[in-house]
């Protein structure tokens, strides 16, 4: 049985940010035309340079190196990462709960405390934002 990850394909925006889900990659980024053409156009002219325009944005920021050009430019559009993750709490009676966390952190803040967990099968990526403003700030 073949398992198809398009629930985890989608773009969307509100008013302050654009959402890419976990396993969009950035070639099918390019072609939708619900991604910002401003952000087509840095991935084409900068992050087409580090990496192969069909890995998702998830296996990239997976092991992208803090001293990678396109990590200066996901802090520059204040790329957020929401993750989730399992917790053992204690309730009523010593009942052991467990409970699903949901976090939204910068780029920093995953690589530095869920990048790990992440490669471990600990946390899961839930779905990538950048700033709409930041986007708009940036020049290419």
């Amino acid at each position: 049985m073949e398992i198809h990850n398009n629930d985890f394909k989608y773009v969307i925006q509100d008013t302050n940010c654009v959402y890419f889900g976990r396993e969009l990659t950035y070639a099918e980024m390019m072609d939708k035309e619900d991604v910002p053409f401003k952000f087509k156009a840095v991935i084409n002219a900068h992050i087409a340079r580090e990496i192969d325009l069909n890995k998702k944005m998830a296996e990239h920021i997976l092991e992208i190196s803090e001293s990678a050009f396109s990590y200066r430019i996901f802090q520059q559009l204040k790329l957020t990462v929401r993750v989730c993750y399992k917790v053992s709490t204690k309730g009523f009676g010593g009942k052991i709960k467990e409970k699903w966390v949901h976090k939204a952190c910068s780029i920093g803040q995953f690589c530095k405390e869920y990048r790990d967990k992440t490669m471990q099968s600990e946390v899961m990526i839930e779905d990538f934002s950048i700033s709409k403003l930041a986007l708009l700030a940036l020049s290419i």
